[in-house]
Parts: C-alpha cells; sequence; structure tokens
C-alpha cells in the first residue's frame, strides 16, 4: 500500500473523527506504522534536523557580513593632560578632545579562506545524516517487529474468546442434556452441579480475555500511532498468518547482513570517529580569513548627524588574518590520541556487530526451527484432544462414561487448543525475528 494511499485513508479517518472501524492486516498496519508511529516521526524529525545542521556547517565557510550601530553621548568629555612642550603656556595643561555626540555606522565582511577542521567537519556533518538515516532505517524495522507482536497479542485474545465462546456453546448444551437426564432420573444433582461450575468458570474466563483483548487493541493502536479509541477489525487471522510461515526455506535463506541497518550504523559509526580523527589533526594547521570593514563615524556638539551640517569620517579596511598554532602544551596531542582511541573503540564495536549480526541469525533460524516444530506438534495434540472429546460426549450421552470424564476431556481440549494458538503466537512472533535477522523487511 502506497503512502499516499495511506495518508488519504488517514485523512478520511481523521475527518469522520475515526467514527469507522479501520480494517488492516498485517502488513497495512506495518505500513501505516511507518508514516504515523511515534518512534519513526522522532526519527525523521532527527534526520531533517541533521540536513540542517549541514547547511549550517556549509554556511561557516561562505561569506558572514554584519552591521554595527552604536550611538555614544559624553556627559562629561574626556580630559587628557598634555605635556608642557605641546602647551602654548610652556606648562602640562589639561585638554578635553571629543564631542558631545558620536555615531558610528558599519559594516564588516568576513570571509573564510582555509581552515582544515572546517573541510573536515563539513564532511563529518554529510555523514551525519547518512548515520540518522540508518537510524531511521532501524527505528522502522523495530516498529514492523512491535506491531507484528502487538498485532499477534490481539490475535490471540480474539481466538481465546473464540475458543472459550464455543466451550461455553458446548457446555449449555450439555448441561441442558444433563438437566434433563436428571428429570428423568438418570443422571445425579452432583453432575449438573459440576456442569454449572465448568461453566462458571469459562464464562469468568472470557470476562478476562476480553479484558485483555481490549488492553491488547489500544496496544497495537499507540504502536501504530493512531488513536488509542479508533477501533480496528484485524484483517488477517492467525492461521492465514501461520500457512504464510510455514515455509522450510527461511532455514536456508540467505541473509542481507550488508545493508542490515546495525551493519551500517557500525560502519558509518567507524567513518565518523576517522574523521573526528583527522579533525583533530587538522587543528594543528593554520587558518586564513579575508575581512573588510567599513565605517563611517559621525562626531559633532549637536546632534545633526542626518542634516546637511553633519560631520562623517569614514574609515575601510581590507586585510586577511592568519591564525597559526604554535604551542598548545600538549592540548591538540592529547586530543588526536583521545580521538585515536575513540577510533579503535569503533573498529571494535563494528567488528562485534557483524559477529553478532551472524550469530542472531543462527539463533533465530534455530528458535524459529524450534517453534515450528512445536507448532506442528501442538496442532496435531488439539486434534487428538478434539476427537478424545467428542467421542467422550457420546459415550456420556449414551450413559457410558462419567460427568468426571467429560470433564476431564473438555479441560485437556480447552488446553489443548490454547497451547495450540500460543504455539502459532510463537511461531510467528519468531518468523518477525528471523526476517529482522535476514534483513528481509
Amino acid at each position: 500500500m502506497s503512502r499516499k494511499f495511506l495518508a488519504l485513508v488517514g485523512l478520511l479517518f481523521a475527518v469522520q473523527g475515526f467514527a469507522q472501524p479501520l480494517s488492516l492486516t498485517l502488513q497495512q498496519a506495518q505500513q501505516m506504522a511507518i508514516d504515523s508511529s511515534y518512534a519513526t516521526r522522532d526519527a525523521r524529525y532527527n534526520t531533517a534536523k541533521r540536513e540542517k545542521e549541514v547547511k549550517e556547517i556549509l554556511a561557516i565557510g561562505l561569506p558572514q557580513i554584519n552591521g554595527k550601530a552604536e550611538y555614544q553621548y559624553f556627559i562629561d568629555i574626556p580630559t587628557s593632560i598634555i605635556p608642557g612642550e605641546f602647551s602654548p603656556t610652556g606648562e602640562p595643561g589639561a585638554v578635553q578632545f571629543g564631542t558631545k555626540h558620536n555615531l558610528n555606522l558599519g559594516i564588516t565582511a568576513n570571509q573564510l579562506l582555509f581552515d582544515g577542521t572546517y573541510l573536515v567537519g563539513l564532511k563529518a556533518s554529510r555523514v551525519y545524516v547518512d548515520f540518522a538515516e540508518h537510524q531511521t532505517a532501524k527505528t522502522e524495522m523495530d516498529v514492523k517487529v512491535s506491531v507484528a507482536e502487538a498485532y499477534h497479542t490481539v490475535l490471540l485474545a480474539e481466538a481465546n474468546l473464540e475458543i472459550l465462546q464455543e466451550n461455553i456453546e458446548s457446555l449449555e448444551r450439555t448441561l441442558s442434556d444433563t438437566e434433563a437426564l436428571y428429570g428423568a432420573g438418570l443422571s445425579e444433582q452432583q453432575d449438573v452441579d459440576q456442569i454449572k461450575l465448568n461453566l462458571n468458570r469459562f464464562k469468568i474466563n472470557v470476562d478476562q480475555t476480553i479484558r485483555f483483548k481490549e488492553i491488547s487493541e489500544q496496544v497495537l493502536n499507540f504502536v501504530i500511532g493512531i488513536p488509542l479509541s479508533q477501533e480496528v477489525v484485524l484483517a488477517d487471522k492467525i492461521e492465514n498468518l501461520v500457512q504464510l510461515s510455514n515455509n522450510q526455506a527461511y532455514l536456508t535463506r540467505e541473509p542481507n547482513l550488508n545493508s542490515h541497518p546495525d551493519f551500517l550504523i557500525a560502519r558509518t559509526n567507524l567513518e565518523l570517529q576517522d574523521l573526528n580523527v583527522r579533525s583533530e589533526k587538522a587543528a594543528y594547521y593554520p587558518s586564513l580569513n579575508a575581512f573588510y570593514t567599513y565605517q563611517d563615524i559621525g562626531q559633532g556638539n549637536e546632534f545633526n548627524f542626518f542634516s546637511s551640517d553633519g560631520n562623517w569620517f569614514p574609515t575601510s579596511i581590507l586585510g586577511v588574518t592568519l591564525n597559526v598554532p604554535i604551542w598548545s602544551s600538549f592540548s591538540r596531542k592529547n586530543r588526536v590520541a583521545q580521538a585515536e582511541i575513540g577510533y579503535m573503540q569503533a573498529e571494535l564495536a563494528f567488528t562485534q556487530t557483524q559477529q553478532n549480526l551472524e550469530l542472531d541469525v543462527r539463533r533465530s533460524r534455530s528458535n524459529y526451527d524450534n517453534a515450528f516444530k512445536v507448532w506442528e506438534n501442538q496442532k496435531e495434540s488439539m486434534e487428538l484432544a478434539r476427537s478424545i472429546s467428542q467421542k467422550t460426549q457420546i459415550k456420556y450421552s449414551e450413559g457410558v462414561a462419567t460427568s468426571f470424564e467429560l470433564n476431564v476431556a473438555e479441560q485437556q481440549l480447552l488446553n489443548e487448543q490454547q497451547n495450540y494458538i500460543s504455539a502459532a503466537l510463537d511461531l510467528l512472533n519468531a518468523k518477525q525475528e528471523l526476517d529482522r535477522a535476514l534483513n528481509v523487511y
């Protein structure tokens, strides 16, 4: 489903106040979460912020122009003492220099000509954007897994609710038959009470499952990033999703680790640490800047600068500034050493990430294989329990089996049904983890 279509759907439901149920397959829920979840939106903000930082650093190497306006009013004009040889009387005297009003208007332009740290920093800022994009990809992958787990949990609650309701209907029929047998003197009151007790227990489980289902649905909405009050109908069912997992090709599928977000993040971090070393070494190089300053200074004992009698005295300067690092008391040397240690740590983390990704593939394959075998065995156990329950019901109706045997058979069927649903859920979650390990999202 395209993002434009999902955006249109989101806008439609926003306009309608989310009054209508939203039907979503697992894939649609994952795609919607990529567009609207809190985690992915925050990750995209972070990438956009990094892109602006690149432009900010790029601007440092472009012309910088600043204007300045300064007004001074001298309540007391400064007084200086002049030597006797410069005094008409031959004696030292006090003289005031300056005017009451002074207005200074100026503009300064600076241009960076060369700075090694700037060039390295500019490249590093672009790598930071790549780093943020890889983090966004990792976030999207994690969100897909989280949506799948929440989606599966809701499916589990729905399936358990269906099982409980089916058992309640079966018990109600059995209770009706047992009460009829009791009325005819063919059964005991204890049999009726036992079935009622079982029925009450199932009804309590139904209430608990309904509350669990409601919370699970809200968790799913939260992970997707839609209002908690929005009603979502799950279009996929456990059996359909399990059939998609029923493929042993997963166990031999080659992983795509070189494009895995964790691999790319570790590799990009290694590149950033290398640039950090180069930046610290570049601090040894001189830097060169050009500047131009123009000032117009107005002076007078009257504030008449903007009239024809105003006195203005212009000044303009053009020059360059060369900064040469000479001695930092080993400060720069130690910063370089720290950066080199950071690079070695990044190398270690990169190797560890590669090993961890390969280990994760093996572990996920083993977990998936085990979950698949458990699911197959549990499916067979559920069918056996269903057959036993049906036969016991027939025997009970014929008076051959006791109510205790019927209760045991029904409880056994319920347990095997719930175990089957739980095994299916474990299989689906194992598939999601294997997909993440193989990087097939």
